[in-house]
């Protein structure tokens, strides 16, 4: 049997190119802004939406089937509750992107995983696929602060800012601390020990690489998810405990190591943050989910995607604005219904993804959708979470099932 090179860089990369049209697709927002990318003569996410468009197409001719009925149903329950939203919403250039998103990015990104996932065994890859987008982007981040001619105050990637680097770099760190605790090499004798050694490097790098950032929100969701997995996981611990200790041992000691090397700004946010210091940041993210739940009891029906700005404005006039919270905005924008089925999305997902969480394709769907699921309560608007839409997507697949 021969295979393209196109198959062999994939099995190198533990991955299939569906997942990784998939990836490239969720990470096109960030990797867009960089100036080497600026000869492309289409935006990126629409031409990695088209390649992952044309992946599911395929899929569909070579006859793959929905692995059940019951996700995409709720899914499609979900998202038919936008509408009220986009009946009312704001006749602004951003309410009119920010509709167009949600019903065709976003649905893309939250309708994938029922078609490119064949079955729990293809969760692994998936992730694989992710996480190596991940490690571009933190490697990104990293070099470019190597070549940055001035001291800068926070760590970029890209140019697509800290919170898209923070958050690739914390995904990247739970899936690495999952790796160490939990397992997984099956090499023998040096092997393992390798492999053990490259997995600690990628921890330690995406550590790093996330202090650098300064992004407070993917640090508190890598270290949250990995401890609900530690917590709640339904594999015993026992002797993982030792190793989980000893990997945050030696990692704390490499990390203490590079402080020095910190951005002054990045490194001032994060140690303020857990000395429990407020700043204008957290400031400003408290008052604008207080002035949308504000509003939530007089507008059962939402006030329509896209209004957050003509009710609250609280940056003086600037269009595009958000509660930074998922459950606030579309409980506000689209009403009560869409905010009271958001809740029940989400608790079926992390649900069904924690009844998986023995086993280590399940741990992985559990740990990173606890991870976007904090991040979703503190950052972003809608379509900015199409990462957690494909995780919630995942975690609703049948366990062991193959279409």
């Amino acid at each position: 049997m021969t295979h393209t090179p196109v198959d062999r860089l994939c099995r190198f990369l533990g991955t299939r190119p569906r997942f990784l049209a998939l990836a490239a697709f969720l990470f096109a927002g960030d990797l867009k802004a960089d100036p080497r990318l600026a000869w492309l003569p289409v935006d990126l996410t629409l031409l990695t939406g088209g390649l992952l468009a044309l992946a599911l197409g395929f899929r569909l001719l070579r006859g793959a089937r929905l692995a059940c009925v019951s996700g995409p149903a709720l899914v499609g329950a979900w998202y038919a509750t936008f509408l009220p939203g986009l009946v009312q919403a704001a006749d602004s250039p951003y309410a009119v992107q920010k509709v167009a998103t949600i019903f065709t990015f976003s649905l893309l990104a939250s309708s994938a995983p029922f078609l490119l996932v064949e079955g729990e065994r293809d969760l692994p890859l998936l992730v694989n696929a992710v996480a190596w987008f991940c490690l571009a982007i933190a490697l990104g981040g990293l070099l470019g602060r190597a070549g940055a001619a001035e001291p800068v105050q926070r760590l970029q990637a890209f140019g697509a800012g800290s919170i898209a680097l923070g958050r690739a770099a914390g995904q990247l760190f739970t899936l690495a601390a999952l790796a160490l605790v939990y397992g997984g090499h099956r090499q023998d004798g040096p092997g393992r020990f390798l492999a053990r050694l490259f997995t600690f490097a990628v921890l330690a790098l995406a550590g790093i690489t996330a202090l650098f950032s300064g992004a407070r929100g993917p640090i508190v969701g890598a270290l949250a998810a990995l401890a609900a997995q530690l917590a709640l996981g339904r594999t015993p611990l026992g002797r993982r405990l030792v190793r989980a200790g000893l990997a945050a041992g030696l990692f704390l000691a490499v990390l203490s190591s590079f402080l020095p090397f910190a951005p002054a700004g990045s490194l001032q946010r994060v140690t303020s943050f857990f000395r429990g210091r407020v700043g204008a940041s957290e400031t400003y993210r408290v008052n604008a989910v207080r002035a949308a739940w504000d509003l939530v009891p007089d507008a059962p029906w939402g006030i329509g995607w896209g209004r957050f700005a003509t009710h609250v404005d609280p940056e003086r006039g600037l269009p595009r604005q958000y509660p930074h919270n998922l459950l606030a905005e579309v409980t506000l924008e689209s009403g009560w219904i869409c905010g009271a089925v958001t809740v029940l999305v989400l608790a079926a997902a992390l649900a069904a993804a924690w009844a998986g969480s023995d086993r280590p394709a399940g741990r992985m769907v559990f740990t990173l959708l606890v991870f976007h699921v904090c991040n979703a309560m503190v950052s972003g608007d809608l379509n900015d979470n199409r990462q957690l839409f494909v995780f919630i997507s995942s975690a609703l697949l049948p366990r062991g099932v193959t279409p």
